[in-house]
């Protein structure tokens, strides 16, 4: 991770912690979820994408839809689950496009 990547998670509204190997990047969703994950330091941009890509939207809400009634915070509404997903699929896609711009200079 380079200081501009770091800059555009920042002003896409990420929290940035840089660890040891790693780069944890953390931010709630619309529906208020304290979402995070962490990317390789080394290969940021390719990590970000490689995320972006295989996030389920479909198994995200699912796992929360499973949980709704038993972890406390959960939305209770399937449909706000089904679009918080989407969302964060959404942030993942914006800020691994936004962080690829700097590797191909656009």
């Amino acid at each position: 991770m380079n200081r501009q990547q770091k800059l555009i998670c920042e002003r896409l509204g990420w929290n940035v912690t840089i660890l040891k190997n790693d780069v944890e990047l953390s931010q709630y969703s619309p529906a208020g979820e304290d979402f995070s994950f962490t990317a390789e330091k080394k290969n940021f941009a390719h990590s970000v994408n490689e995320y972006a890509e295989n996030f389920d939207a479909d198994e995200h809400a699912e796992m929360w839809i499973e949980n709704m009634h038993t972890v406390r915070g959960v939305p209770q509404s399937i449909r706000t689950l089904i679009n918080d997903a989407d969302a964060i699929k959404e942030m993942l896609t914006e800020l691994s496009e936004q962080i690829n711009k700097t590797i191909k200079g656009v």
